[in-house]
């Protein structure tokens, strides 16, 4: 099955769906894309939840060419050096790829990185994740183009590839050592074609003794284009005529090109961003041991932090989180601390029950639950928050609450956040008499 995919190109949007592709364009800024992208991630996200892919190539994008050893993205990203010019391997909220490496005539590597100059890609992503898609790849424009041109017929022939639409244009080189990519975002200019046609080289045959790698920009173009190339390229014609074009092929195949690209290719944008670990697991082993006896609070919570310490720090906001729900557990276990200390002298009813109330509460608590935070006030107002870390039945639950004691208030005592697995209890504890 075929995956939804999205085209975005400088500030206009393609989305291909049974119709075919349709388009949508949007005026901004210079330097800017933020509407496209908005829009991008809308329509990606959008119902039937589906896994989905994207040709990313907004305006604020780079493509820089960088000498480096014959590494994998992970050995890329730790070099020193690519650190050193090209931060944004580091960052959280910028995307970047890299093409494979490649010898030159010189006998060393080089790659490709596309990385992003503002934050976008994050957003599509984040919008998949809430609608429940799974935002499988984002190839930049380059990336999507050199495919399209070796999964053709042209494949063993075409060196340049020749974006065209309305208002965008792009130039992509590959082979022989040498890659490069340029765009424009117009409607372009009488200069802006210009550009283009320096990138592209001569239209003549015949070699050209002062042009630099002369073979490599003779070589055949693939013109990937929007309808009718003629009707907003000037230079087609004297293009056309030179015998340099190999063929003519519409954005559907751009589309399934990019579709066809495997998503552990090192190009992919999307593998910048971290993966969220799954600490269910733990934390449910946290909550059965850490609540089963008031005694055993201090150990467990002290194993968790020397757990969480020890984990990679590529989620920092994930772990930023969890620092604070284990402080909120250490003030817990500060409180129930000074409540044993508490002579049950009888002066005092209710503080004496609170060995009960403990007792009681880890009974009714399901392995489906992680508390988080509990505070019992001397009046005999409680307040509980929970984790939820697996499927919970949500009236047997506060069954079992109001079974020990614990019954929440009628008005927002129980609120249970089904997004972010959350569930908060307010209410008043009362003695349950045997």
């Amino acid at each position: 099955m075929v995956p939804r995919i999205g085209i975005l190109l400088g500030h206009t949007v393609w989305i291909r769906d049974a119709a075919g592709l349709r388009r949508e364009a949007f005026q901004e800024v210079a330097g800017g894309s933020r509407d496209s992208i908005m829009r991008l991630a809308e329509v990606l996200s959008a119902p039937p939840a589906q896994r989905t892919i994207a040709v990313f190539e907004p305006e604020s994008i780079a493509h820089q060419t960088v000498e480096t050893p014959k590494v994998n993205r992970a050995a890329f990203a730790s070099l020193a050096r690519v650190r050193s010019e090209h931060p944004v391997v580091e960052s959280e909220s910028l995307g970047w790829g890299i093409e494979l490496p490649e010898q030159g005539q010189s006998g060393a590597f080089s790659t490709m990185i596309h990385s992003e100059l503002t934050p976008g890609l994050v957003h599509v992503l984040d919008a998949c994740a809430h609608a429940g898609c799974r935002l499988t790849a984002a190839w930049s424009g380059y990336t999507a183009a050199v495919a399209c041109a070796r999964s053709g017929p042209s494949g063993t022939r075409a060196r340049f590839v020749l974006m065209l639409t309305s208002e965008f244009a792009a130039m992509a080189a590959f082979g022989g050592g040498k890659r490069s990519f340029k765009t424009w975002t117009g409607p372009l200019s009488e200069r802006d074609w210009k550009a283009i046609s320096v990138q592209i080289g001569d239209y003549e045959a015949s070699p050209s003794p002062a042009m630099a790698d002369a073979g490599l920009r003779r070589g055949s173009i693939l013109v990937i284009a929007e309808g009718d190339a003629e009707r907003f390229c000037p230079i087609w014609k004297d293009l056309y005529a030179s015998g340099r074009v190999e063929a003519v092929v519409d954005l559907e195949a751009l589309a399934l090109s990019a579709a066809r690209i495997p998503s552990a290719h090192s190009a992919n944008m999307v593998e910048a961003f971290p993966r969220p670990r799954d600490l269910d697991r733990y934390l449910a082993i946290a909550a059965v041991t850490g609540f089963s006896a008031a005694a055993a609070i201090g150990a467990a919570t002290f194993q968790l932090c020397k757990q969480l310490r020890t984990e990679d720090g590529a989620d920092s906001a994930h772990s930023a989180s969890l620092q604070a729900r284990l402080g909120r557990l250490g003030a817990n276990k500060k409180e129930m601390a000074q409540l044993r200390n508490e002579a049950p002298d009888g002066s005092r009813p209710f503080a004496s029950s609170r060995h009960d109330a403990l007792v009681g509460l880890a009974a009714a608590i399901p392995d489906a639950l992680t508390l988080t935070s509990l505070a019992i006030g001397g009046d005999g107002g409680f307040e509980i928050e929970a984790m939820v870390v697996g499927d919970i039945d949500q009236e047997k639950t506060r069954q079992s609450f109001e079974r020990f004691g614990f019954v929440p208030g009628k008005d927002k005592g129980w609120d249970y956040n089904v997004g972010t697995g959350r569930l908060s209890i307010q209410g008043n504890y009362h003695e349950v008499r045997p």
